[in-house]
């Protein structure tokens, strides 16, 4: 491959990099209650704690990007043992609704 052809390429990569670094769940939001200064590390934290000891990371962001009821979901995991306490469920509930994976 001549340089000519590899330099767009290149150059899409390093623009592209920074954009599929962005698809990444936000590190924070707004009106996030019980979410302390708008991070969304407590719920990730929740998440890895709770949530990651039966499912992988990515069934819980694929749920979320195909748009499905993740506080239904939450509900019938919570009906199978998962515990969660008011404040986790807080925090869940106000990511579920602002994550961007689900647009």
């Amino acid at each position: 491959m001549k340089l000519s052809q590899a330099l767009p390429f290149v150059i899409t990569l390093v623009f592209a990099a920074p954009l599929w670094a962005a698809q990444d769940a936000p590190p924070s939001g707004s009106n996030l209650g019980n979410v302390v200064g708008g991070d969304f590390k407590k719920a990730h934290a929740i998440i890895q704690a709770k949530c990651t000891i039966c499912h992988s990371e990515k069934r819980i962001d694929a749920a979320l990007s195909s748009r499905k009821d993740m506080v239904k979901i939450q509900r019938e995991m919570e009906k199978r043992g998962a515990k969660l306490n008011a404040n986790e469920r807080e925090v869940l509930g106000i990511y579920w609704k602002q994550n961007p994976l689900k647009q």
